[in-house]
This record gives C-alpha cells, structure tokens and sequence, in this order.
C-alpha cells in the first residue's frame, strides 16, 4: 500500500474512532501507533512511539499551562469575576443593554485570568445570567452574549491556545501572547458596538432602567477590579519587556493570584484542594492529547502525507488567499466537532506548512487560527459553549434559544475575523515592537 494513501486511512479511521466515543487522546495515539507499526514494524514503533511521546511532554514550555490553569482557579476563588462583573454593571448600568455589556467586559477581564473559554461560559452563566432576567432582558441576548463573550476572551493574553499552537509550531510564545491583546479588544468592541446597536433598535431587548449608581459609587466598585488589573500587567509587562519567558510569567502570575486570595481570605484548605484537583485533572486530559496528538503527528510525517497535501495545495494554481479561506473554513467544521488542542494538534503538521510556503507570517496565522477555532465553539449546531452555557444555567432556557442568541454574536466574530485578516498589523504590531 501506498504510505500516502495510508496516511488518508489513518485519519478516518481517526475521525471514526472518535464519532464512537473513543476520547480524542486514545484515538490519536491508537491510530499513530498502529499506522507506525505498518511502516516499521512494532518492536520499532513501540520504541519510536515512548521517544516521541517523551519528546513532546519534556518541554519546559508546557509548564505555563498548568500554571496558567491554576491562575485562572485562585481567580475564581477569590471572586475576582463577581467584582468585576458588579464595577461593570454599575459603569453601564444606564447605557443600552449595559448588563449585557458589563458581561463582555468582565468576561475579557476575567480572560485575562483563565485563558479558557469554556471556563468563562462556565463562571458567567451563574453570575450574569440570572441578574439580567431579574432585569427583564431577552433571554436569548442574555445567553447568547454569554456563551459568545468566551470567545474574545480567549484571544486575550494568556490564552491557552496561543500556548499550544506556539509549542507546535515553535513561533515565540510571547509573542502570540501578546499578538492576541489588540485582536481580543477589537472583538469586545464589536460586541459593545452591536449590543447597543440592537437594543436602541429593539429597546424591548433590554429595559431601561432608572437605577443610577453615583460617581462615588462607580470609583468604589473599582477597588475590586484591581486583582485582575495587578495580574494582567504583571504578566504581559513581563512579557513585553523580557523581564521573565512565558513559562516564568505563569508561575509569577499563580503566585500573584494565590497571594491575592491569601489577602482576601478566601484562602481554606477545601477550596485549595479543589483547585489543585481541577487544574491537574484538566493538565492530565491536555497532555494525554499533546501525547496521542505527537504520536499520530509522527506516523502522518512518516507516510508521507502531510508531505504530500502540502504540495498538493501550493501547487495548486489557486491565489493563496483562496486558499487560506479554505483552510480555515476546515478549521470551522472541525472546531465543531472537537476542542481547540485536539484541533491544533492534529491539523497543524499539515496546516502550518503550507500557511508558511504561502508566504504568510506565522505569528498572525496563530492568531487567526485560535479565533476560528474558538467561533467554532459557538457555531451551530454542536457549538460547545452552547451546551455549557445551557447546562450551567440550570435549563432556565432552551438549548434553541442559547443558539438563537448566538447567532447575531456570530455575526460579529466573522466582521472582526474578516478585519483581522484584511489588516495583519492588528495582531503583529505589539509583537513586532518586542525586544
């Protein structure tokens, strides 16, 4: 058999695995090491197979992950997201839907902390949702900016994603890091911009309400932002100036969260076990992942075929904007059938290649891929924030109204995705000032 043509078997066999429910990590690393052992044997394989997982775990780099995870944890505990949420709402209590906005502020606030989108469609939902029904606002624009918010909030710094594609495809970390700062904030904007849009044509959206918080009022509920303030300079100043690598950042920024829970003594050994529970349970699934995704990465170099669709698609005669389009429309469908890691990890081998022989930077390219995977994540009809948010609100609303409420945010991701690749200074200006 053809080694090329192999490689096209091992990956329906991947993609049927997981429709039966096999997990994404078993799936990779099953169906690598079955595709090695037809290529060189399984005495072979199984040596080539220990190495490579080794080689992909054995990276300091991989130690911001669970650092950053942990942060995002301590954050929570120490109700950073409630305060946050409370300075917002006060701020825009009497502007046009200004509960709804005071959700996307303090879900990129709060971004700032997790890197998760999933964790923030998690917090919010308990948090924001039920204030904005009191409230008489539409349900559907409550869940669905909700469930959307998540989405810029993981472009903002530290992103998780931005991790994993830079340990893949070895661009600079900090750099992607800091390359989803002006992209993250240009997405909250277009929230804002159409949440006040819709609401002035539709005021039935959002009542107006009479509640006025005093300027006094509106400085004092800023005392409690200043945790997630401190945090994020912390992290992104250290960053950009070179004063520490990512992997550093992350341990000074769980240190800065734990001391900032320590100070407002919500620090008790209960909590402090289900945060280093969570986070080494969310670290084991990610790099179980990493693991399987390296093995079958290796047995698609092997057979030839990431090879091969790489001159595929450079030799196609097609402008390489087309195909850039096509590529991430791929990402799209993915993206709604697995999460961001699984996506990068399996795709990246082949993808990044040819995104590089195309002539675009890679930096950019990170940015772009980690905003389409994560608009995946809100795109029916299997958008995972959709189902989070629908559980988390404890079936208050439907599942259909969670996607009807989507879909005007999803709207918005595809403008800010269309800016975002029509102007790529948006995402390299700050990383290209970086010493």
């Amino acid at each position: 058999m053809d080694a090329a043509l192999l490689g096209l078997f091992g990956i329906i066999g991947l993609l049927l695995l997981i429709l039966i429910g096999v997990p994404i990590g078993f799936s990779l690393g099953s169906m690598g090491l079955v595709g090695i052992s037809i290529l060189i044997g399984m005495d072979s394989a199984v040596s080539f197979v220990t190495s490579t997982a080794y080689t992909m775990i054995a990276q300091y780099v991989w130690a911001v992950f669970p650092l950053f995870v942990i942060m995002g944890n301590l954050a929570g505990a120490a109700q950073i997201t409630t305060e946050a949420f409370n300075a917002a709402a006060k701020w825009l209590n009497r502007v046009p839907g200004g509960l709804a906005m005071a959700t996307c502020v303090a879900s990129g606030a709060f971004g700032a902390c997790s890197g998760s989108t999933v964790a923030n469609a998690a917090v919010f939902t308990p948090l924001a949702l039920p204030e904005m029904i009191k409230k008489g606002y539409d349900k559907r624009l409550a869940v669905g900016c909700i469930a959307a918010a998540g989405t810029f909030a993981a472009m903002i710094p530290p992103s998780l994603s931005m991790v994993i594609y830079g340990v893949i495809t070895n661009e600079p970390v900090g750099k992607l890091l800091i390359a989803g700062i002006i992209p993250g904030i240009l997405t909250l904007i277009l929230y804002l911009i159409g949440i006040y849009i819709r609401v002035k044509r539709n005021p039935d959206l959002a009542p107006y309400t009479n509640e006025r918080a005093s300027f006094k009022e509106k400085i004092i509920s800023l005392k409690g932002t200043w945790g997630i303030v401190a945090i994020f300079m912390l992290i992104m100043c250290g960053i950009y100036a070179g004063w520490f690598s990512p992997s550093s950042a992350g341990a000074v920024g769980a240190f800065a969260a734990f001391c900032i829970v320590v100070l407002r003594g919500k620090l008790n050994l209960s909590g402090l076990k289900n945060v280093f529970f969570d986070t080494g349970k969310l670290s084991s699934t990610l790099f179980l992942i990493l693991i399987g995704g390296a093995i079958f990465a290796r047995f698609l170099t092997l057979s030839g075929f990431a090879v091969s669709v790489s001159n595929l698609v450079t030799g196609a005669q097609m402008p390489p904007v087309l195909i850039l389009v096509s590529l991430l429309f791929l990402l799209l469908i993915l993206g709604c059938f697995m999460d961001p890691p699984s996506i990068m990890i399996i795709t990246l081998p082949i993808i990044y290649p040819i995104i590089i022989q195309l002539g675009y930077n890679g930096i950019w390219f990170g940015v772009i891929m980690t905003k389409v995977i994560e608009i995946a994540l809100i795109t029916p009809p299997l958008g995972f924030n959709a189902y989070v948010v629908h559980s988390a609100s404890a079936k208050k609303v439907s599942l259909e109204d969670v996607f009807k409420g989507i879909t005007p945010f999803l709207l918005l991701e595809i403008i800010a995705l269309a800016i975002l690749i029509l102007f790529p200074q948006l995402s390299l200006f700050l990383p290209n000032l970086m010493k």
